[in-house]
C-alpha cells in the first residue's frame, strides 16, 4: 500500500491549491517524507509516517486521504484505447504513478526530476 501512497503523495504535491502543500502542519510532514524517500528509505520504513500523514489529512477533512482513487478515463491521443505508445512514470520506479505525456514536462516533486518516459507495446 506504500507505493500506491506515495503515488498519491506524488499527485497531491503537484497541485500548489492541495492540503498537502498549503496546510503548514501537512506540508511539514509530507516533505519529511519525501526527504526520506529521496535519501534512499526504503518505503516499507515509511508506512507509519505515510499512515500519520494519512490522518492529518482525514482530520482536516480531506475524506481522500492517500487512498489511490483510479479513473478509468481514456487517455488523451490513445483513439481507440490501444494505441498509446508513451506514457510517463516515477523516474526512479518507486511509485506508480503514471500521466499522459503533453507538451510540457510533468515534475515528480518527490525525486525534482520530470516524469520517465515508459515506451508500452500496443
Amino acid at each position: 500500500m506504500t507505493a500506491d501512497q506515495l503515488t498519491v503523495l506524488c499527485q497531491r504535491l503537484a497541485d500548489d491549491t492541495d492540503a498537502v502543500r498549503s496546510s503548514p502542519e501537512v506540508r511539514a510532514l509530507a516533505e519529511s517524507i519525501v526527504g526520506r524517500v529521496r535519501d534512499g528509505v526504503p518505503l516499507d520504513e515509511l508506512a507509519g509516517d505515510f499512515d500519520e500523514l494519512e490522518e492529518q489529512l482525514l482530520r482536516a477533512g480531506h475524506v481522500a486521504g492517500l487512498s489511490p482513487t483510479r479513473s478509468y478515463e481514456r487517455l488523451l491521443g490513445t483513439r481507440d484505447g490501444h494505441r498509446v505508445l508513451e506514457v510517463l512514470v516515477c523516474p526512479r520506479g518507486t511509485c506508480t504513478r503514471v500521466e499522459a505525456p503533453g507538451a510540457e514536462p510533468v515534475p515528480c516533486l518527490v525525486y525534482r526530476r520530470p516524469m520517465a518516459v515508459r515506451r508500452l507495446r500496443s
